[in-house]
C-alpha cells in the first residue's frame, strides 16, 4: 500500500514532479486508473490537490514524468552519438551481454504504457511523451543532416524513427508485464539501430 510520505516541494525539488509521477503510477497499477482520484495522488505525495493541478493537466498526465525517464535515456545517447562513428559502432560500444536490467522507473513505465492499451487518457499521456521525444530527435537528425530541425525531410526522419522507438517500447512493455520476458541487451541496440538506418531510408546511422 502506498503510504503518505513527507510532503513532495515541486517548487524547490527539481525531481518533484518525478517523485509525484512515481506515486501516480504505484496507485494506478494498485488501484486501477478510474479508481485513482487526483485526492489520492495528492494525499500520497502530501500535497493539497489543488497544487496538484497546479503542475499536471490531469490524474493521468501524473505518469508522464516516469514515462519520460527511458526515453530521456535513449535521447541522450543519441546526443552523444560522435559524428564519426556509426550508430551500429556507437551502440556496440555501450553494450552490456545480457537480459536488459530494468530499473525501477522502467517497471513504472512499463505498466503505464500496459495499462494505456486498455485507458485511452492514460495512452495519451504516452503519445505526449512520445511527441516530445520526436521534437528532440528532430533537433538531434537535422544537427547531423546539417538542415534546420523543421525542415520536412528532418520532421518526416524523426516521426519515422521516435514512432519505431514507439512500437519497440509497446512490444516490450507487453513481454515484460504480460510475460515476465526481459529483451537480450544485443537485440535491443539492434532494434534501435534499425529504427534509425530504416526510418531515414539510411540518411542517419553512417559514419559522417
Amino acid at each position: 500500500m502506498t503510504e503518505t510520505r513527507v510532503p513532495i516541494d515541486l517548487r524547490r525539488r527539481p525531481d518533484a514532479r518525478l517523485q509525484v509521477s512515481r506515486l501516480a503510477a504505484e496507485l494506478f497499477w494498485r488501484d486501477g486508473v478510474s479508481a485513482t482520484r487526483g485526492d489520492d495522488i495528492a494525499a500520497a505525495a502530501g500535497i493539497a490537490t489543488r497544487t496538484l493541478w497546479r503542475y499536471f493537466r490531469s490524474k493521468e498526465a501524473c505518469v508522464e514524468p516516469v514515462l519520460a525517464e527511458s526515453g530521456r535515456r535513449f535521447m541522450s545517447v543519441l546526443a552523444a552519438w560522435p559524428l564519426d562513428v556509426s550508430i551500429e559502432d556507437f551502440l556496440e560500444a555501450a553494450r552490456i551481454p545480457g537480459p536488459v536490467t530494468y530499473t525501477e522507473d522502467d517497471l513504472h513505465a512499463s505498466r503505464m504504457i500496459r495499462l494505456g492499451f486498455d485507458e485511452p487518457a492514460l495512452r495519451s499521456a504516452w503519445l505526449m511523451v512520445c511527441d516530445d521525444a520526436e521534437r528532440q530527435c528532430a533537433r538531434i537528425f537535422g544537427e547531423r543532416l546539417g538542415q534546420d530541425a523543421m525542415s520536412r525531410e528532418v520532421q518526416q526522419i524523426a516521426a519515422s524513427v521516435s514512432g519505431a522507438v514507439r512500437v519497440l517500447n509497446d512490444s516490450l512493455s507487453v513481454d515484460f508485464v504480460d510475460r515476465g520476458i526481459k529483451p537480450d541487451g544485443q537485440d535491443v541496440l539492434d532494434a534501435l539501430a534499425r529504427a534509425v538506418r530504416d526510418g531515414s531510408n539510411g540518411r542517419v546511422g553512417p559514419a559522417l
